[in-house]
């Protein structure tokens, strides 16, 4: 049900021609570019096994990647407002939990 990723979050927005010719430069073969969650923040998802390639692709366009492996759902399921917050406060309640380093879902509202 996911997909296993790199993911990488630099501050500011990335133009996506700009990294295609720094990423090919760094020997990365394929990436997905999207908006962060956050303004002005964008998130490049690549394989696993290309993350040191992208890294050093974001590197040289001024950037400083934050690096992390995510879980990346194939198949979201949208889920009304009120399930949405009812399942992250489920969610919350988790990852206060010692035992638990993070808890990956395939809600979209």
């Amino acid at each position: 049900m996911y997909d296993r990723k790199s993911c990488l979050e630099v501050d500011g927005v990335i133009d996506e021609e700009v990294l295609l010719d720094a990423a090919i430069e760094a020997g990365c073969d394929d990436f997905e570019l999207v908006e962060g969650d956050d303004e002005n923040t964008s998130i490049v998802y690549t394989e696993p096994k290309e993350s040191s390639a992208m890294k050093e692709a974001l590197i040289s366009l001024g950037l400083e990647p934050k690096i992390e492996l995510k879980y990346i759902s194939k198949a979201p399921v949208e889920v009304s407002e009120d399930d949405f917050e009812s399942n992250m406060d489920a969610i919350d309640a988790l990852e206060e939990l010692d035992d638990v380093d993070s808890v990956e879902h395939n809600m979209t509202n």
